[in-house]
């Protein structure tokens, strides 16, 4: 059972409501077999709902290489807070809403530039999401046939991101940021 979009006042909301006694109910009858959340805050805010609620089993963040390093987003240090707490990550966004996707020439240049040119750009951004640690599922928002057909491409047989591909990720991100970035998701 994932209790979506925790944050700050989400948070104060489903402990009015008593949602994570209830969760733990389910689970406890048979009805529901793990409790998780899907969490749009800071780390600081994580580390208190993960404090408080130990039953807590999975945990879904926005996380691409944009948003790594991103002050709002938080996605490095929030990932660093479920690994604190050996918490499973489902990763959201790992192409920005597809703006990852999208991108300006000389950030496609960055990439062309490496040596697999039938990797899309989608794939390293998945890649790069899927490439840490206590990673349990990267959610790609595929919306076609195509783009499912690409995903299994490189994942079915999954190769965490290169040195070198890093390197280009962290170019690219630094394009995008130098255009002032690319709209919320």
């Amino acid at each position: 059972y994932l209790m979506h979009a925790q944050d700050r006042d989400n948070y104060k909301h489903f402990m009015k409501c008593d949602a994570y006694e209830v969760a733990k109910e389910l689970k406890e009858e048979g009805k529901i077999k793990h409790i998780g959340i899907s969490f749009h805050d800071t780390a600081d805010v994580l580390e208190m709902i993960l404090k408080e609620h130990p039953e807590i089993e999975i945990v879904q963040i926005q996380f691409n290489y944009v948003d790594y390093e991103d002050p709002s987003v938080q996605s490095k240090k929030v990932y660093d807070i479920c690994r604190k707490y050996d918490k499973p990550i489902l990763m959201m966004e790992p192409v920005k809403g597809g703006g990852l996707i999208r991108l300006p020439d000389d950030a496609k240049n960055v990439f062309d530039s490496l040596d697999n040119k039938d990797l899309s750009y989608a794939s390293y951004a998945i890649r790069f999401a899927a490439s840490f640690d206590g990673v349990y599922k990267v959610l790609s928002g595929m919306s076609n046939l195509e783009q499912m057909e690409d995903n299994i491409s490189y994942m079915e047989e999954f190769t965490p991101l290169s040195d070198i591909e890093m390197d280009a990720v962290w170019k690219v991100r630094d394009i995008l940021k130098n255009l002032g970035g690319i709209a919320c998701t």
